[in-house]
């Protein structure tokens, strides 16, 4: 193969790397494609792609190539462990031909997979941030012809540089579409789901209701007398005030339910494969949590309050869920303010026959 050939080839494989970043924002998608055409260009004998582990740093093997690599699956790196912990703690490419008399070289990884290190090129994977989130490490690379193991060269080393930073291109991507997709399911004064979301959960789990025919519960809430709180206190308690009430109702629903911000005032649940007795018995455990938090509220000179309308279906009267829950909720904020207005035990007991009928109606 003459120079201009290997100029191609070089130029080819750069291209490459260009397409793969920008076909996917499937991040197991990229490095698999990446780590496919690092094997074809450098035929080393075992290849990986490390990546820090959030909150610990350590390095996991992503992704790994070659024989026995599946051994490594639940195998880590300290940072400066190895010559991969190396590069990645010091920012720093290495690339050495007799690892085994380099003092920095971990012999943990050749005892695993019951082979010997003897070149290895390693680079680091950084952010925009240029920080070093992970590495790219390829090790004996083998002749294409004869078979045997031969060193790698300052242009491997020089072209792997190139991919570590198509890379980390390729993962800031991901992450950022990721973080783009999450903020845009994602109410930003609460923190918890918004309608939008909410919507398109209901629709998939209309599906499973009509398919597997199980019961799906909501429980459509809303708070009492926030208009008076921003009247009265100002919006930037009456946010307080709503972030309180979020924080009371997470800890009382399933981790299967779904928790969202419908309107200004109103929130839901979704409660899959429950009844609504179930939805009863959650609107009680979160009442009890606004007792207890006006008994020693946290923000003075407030209580708090939510009205409910909690509604069941399956199969048969799925479509009439929100509706329903919506009917239910109306009726229970409409007794809070009939209740308020009775002057008379006449009045009373119309009150109860009448709440107390709709009730078993719902």
């Amino acid at each position: 193969m003459d120079k201009e050939d290997i100029l191609l080839q070089e130029l080819d494989m750069l291209c490459g790397i260009g397409r793969i970043i920008t076909s996917s924002l499937d991040l197991n998608n990229v490095f698999e494609k990446i780590m496919t055409l690092i094997g074809n260009y450098f035929n080393p004998r075992n290849w990986s792609l490390l990546l820090a582990e959030e909150g610990s740093e350590r390095l996991y093997f992503k992704l790994v190539q070659g024989i026995d690599a599946q051994k490594l699956k639940d195998f880590y790196l300290l940072p400066g462990e190895g010559l991969a912990g190396w590069v990645y703690k010091n920012n720093s490419i290495v690339m050495v031909s007799d690892a085994q008399n380099d003092p920095r070289f971990c012999k943990k990884v050749d005892e695993l997979l019951e082979f010997s290190t003897f070149s290895i090129i390693a680079v680091p994977i950084v952010n925009c941030k240029n920080i070093v989130i992970g590495v790219i490490e390829l090790v004996n690379k083998i002749h294409k012809y004869n078979g045997n193991v031969e060193n790698f060269t300052e242009k491997d080393m020089k072209i792997l540089c190139t991919i570590a930073s198509f890379t980390g291109i390729a993962i800031e991507n991901a992450f950022l579409y990721e973080k783009i997709k999450k903020l845009a399911h994602i109410d930003p004064l609460s923190g918890i789901y918004n309608r939008h979301y909410f919507n398109e959960t209901l629709e998939r789990e209309m599906e499973g209701i009509k398919r597997y025919r199980y019961s799906v519960c909501v429980v459509m809430m809303d708070v009492d007398g926030l208009k008076q709180i921003n009247d009265i206190h100002g919006h930037l308690l009456g946010d307080k005030a709503i972030s309180e009430i979020v924080n009371l109702i997470k800890p009382c629903i399933r981790s299967s339910d779904t928790f969202a911000r419908f309107g200004g005032d109103e929130f839901v649940i979704l409660m899959p494969r429950a009844s609504k007795e179930q939805g009863m018995v959650l609107t009680e455990r979160i009442q009890k949590k606004i007792d207890d938090w006006n008994n020693n509220p946290a923000i003075s000179n407030i209580k708090l309050s939510i009205s409910y309308g909690v509604y069941a279906a399956n199969h048969t009267n799925a479509e009439e869920l929100l509706n329903k829950a919506d009917e239910a909720l109306y009726r229970c904020k409409n007794h809070k303010k009939k209740i308020a207005e009775i002057t008379s035990e006449d009045e009373m007991r119309h009150y109860l026959w009448e709440y107390v009928t709709t009730r078993k109606d719902d």
